[in-house]
């Protein structure tokens, strides 16, 4: 096996420490200085192992301030996680969330996989209608682990301060950092229909999504199914 450079030591080091919660989120962390001397290596070093979780969106530099744990702001949520937008157009609009059920279940195979769990572990499954203009034109569902998120209940979900994600770290320690996405075509089904307001076997676009945390393990798997009527899936990439 490849061993670790100096600085990807270092990165290892405070996503370790970022896992375990020394950090919390919004929390900044320590001067250069300090945090350079305690892993015992140069400010070089250091900085270049910073500049990747940087990169990542895991921390966060301030200017003049110093380097910060990321929060799942509305700013976050929209620009990293949100691409819906109404056609030929670039503005995101505020989503609106609305919880059609939670339930407790069992990973099926599909779940299991993409949460790297076993099949027949325990689950919640979540199913959410996401609103722009006060029309749905998205029906979320979600499965989660129910290790991570043992004692998730409808009050806390439905009475959350901010994002689905905001939630999720701020109550469980579990901060989403990126995500996996597989878009396809197909056809509503007659449940779906009923949500999105089109009729049975209208097209839509199912977004399959992986939600991964700092250390690259699967915290959410979600299947989206868009309404493409009036909406479109958007994504902006940057060289």
């Amino acid at each position: 096996m490849k061993s670790l450079t100096a600085y990807q030591e270092v990165k290892q080091k405070i996503t370790e420490d970022l896992v375990r919660g020394r950090y919390p989120m919004g929390q900044a962390l320590p001067a250069e200085k300090d945090l350079s001397k305690e892993l015992d290596v140069s400010i070089g070093t250091l900085r270049k192992a910073v500049d990747e979780l940087v990169a990542e969106g895991i921390v966060v530099r301030r200017q003049g301030r110093g380097t910060y744990v990321a929060e799942h702001d509305l700013k976050r949520l929209l620009y990293y996680f949100f691409h819906v937008v109404k056609h030929d157009a670039d503005k995101k609009i505020n989503p609106r969330v609305e919880l059609v059920s939670l339930t407790s279940a069992v990973a099926n195979k599909e779940e299991a996989s993409k949460l790297e769990i076993k099949e027949g572990a325990a689950v919640w499954r979540l199913v959410n209608c996401l609103y722009l203009d006060d029309k749905c034109v998205m029906i979320d569902q979600i499965t989660l682990d129910k290790r991570r998120f043992q004692k998730l209940n409808r009050a806390d979900y439905i009475n959350r301060e901010g994002s689905i994600y905001q939630l999720y770290q701020m109550k469980y320690g579990q901060t989403v950092v990126r995500s996996s996405e597989r878009l396809r075509a197909g056809l509503a089904s007659k449940q779906h229909a009923e949500w999105l307001g089109i009729k049975p076997n209208a097209p839509v676009l199912f977004i399959r999504r992986v939600a991964l945390g700092i250390q690259d393990d699967p915290i959410e798997w979600r299947v989206s199914t868009l309404n493409t009527d009036q909406h479109e899936y958007f994504s902006e990439l940057i060289a």
